[in-house]
């Protein structure tokens, strides 16, 4: 989950120095069908079928995917990364939550005060409006992030489900699947735009960070229940106010760092309890 937390990061980075030349839709188009091309290839290789066992399920996953990854580059576009990246981290709340209506999963004793712990770090980030420049920040862009942890967790929760009778790559393939007709519709509507070469690298950097976490993340929940694997992404917000601070020039004050301490040590809270239980370990699932 932390090597996915990096990943992310890094493809957000990727996608805010596209500086708005690229739309976000054709973004997204051209990282799906790299991603589908590469899936495709990896399940041939290792003589795997791409056909799923509960199709509607990737299905609804991919699209819960695709716009949660919209919002995530039309925020990033929008505002600064660590702001971008932070709201987006917001997700574990909301995970949490759809785990234990949805899949009755218990986030176990210290996922309470590890959670506290976490959000008393986000809170130290978030933009109060204290400084005149944090107070005339554009709320939609804010709205839009806090909808993409939204459609973030609903996805992450249907990954959690998925992989009890699906394997991890073919979860992967579909996320890409789905999302390209959609980015297709997407990029019409906003009107398509030629890459140059360079623009080209950065499109093949951001498809390959983004092939990296999604892989990461799959590999992630299906080992760990859903609420407390993705307590481990506010890394993300981390890794995106160092990438902010050394591509953008975004200043980290004190109450970053402060903020990235209590996360952290979130985080070890959240893995440094007893060994989980038979019916909560990752050999009970189904094969894959």
């Amino acid at each position: 989950m932390a090597f996915s937390a990096f990943f992310f990061a890094v493809m957000a980075a990727g996608a805010k120095l596209l500086g708005g030349r690229i739309p976000p839709q054709e973004v997204i188009l051209v990282r799906g069908v790299l991603n589908a091309l590469f899936m495709l290839w990896l399940l041939r290789r290792r003589g795997l079928s791409w056909r799923p066992k509960r199709p509607g399920l990737l299905v609804l996953r991919g699209a819960l995917g695709h716009f949660a990854l919209s919002c995530y580059f039309w925020s990033v576009a929008h505002q600064p990364l660590a702001a971008a990246v932070l709201l987006q981290q917001v997700h574990p709340v909301f995970t949490a939550v759809f785990a234990a209506w949805f899949l009755k999963e218990r986030p176990g004793k210290r996922f309470v005060p590890a959670f506290l712990l976490a959000a008393s770090g986000v809170a130290l980030l978030v933009p109060w409006g204290g400084a005149s420049q944090e107070a005339s920040r554009p709320l939609a862009p804010l709205l839009v992030g806090l909808l993409g942890a939204v459609l973030s967790a609903a996805a992450y929760v249907t990954v959690r489900d998925a992989s009890r009778t699906e394997h991890e790559e073919t979860i992967v393939l579909w996320f890409p699947l789905t999302s390209v007709p959609l980015a297709a519709i997407g990029t019409m509507v906003e009107g398509p735009a030629i890459p140059s070469t360079v623009d080209w690298g950065w499109l093949l950097f951001i498809a390959a960070a983004g092939q990296l976490g999604q892989l990461f993340l799959t590999r992630g929940l299906a080992r760990v229940p859903a609420g407390r694997a993705t307590l481990a992404n506010p890394l993300t917000i981390a890794f995106g106010a160092l990438l902010g601070w050394l591509a953008f020039g975004e200043p980290i004050g004190l109450a970053t760092l402060a903020g990235g301490v209590a996360i952290v040590a979130a985080v070890l809270l959240a893995g440094s309890g007893k060994a989980r239980s038979a019916s909560e370990s990752p050999g009970t699932l189904p094969p894959a």
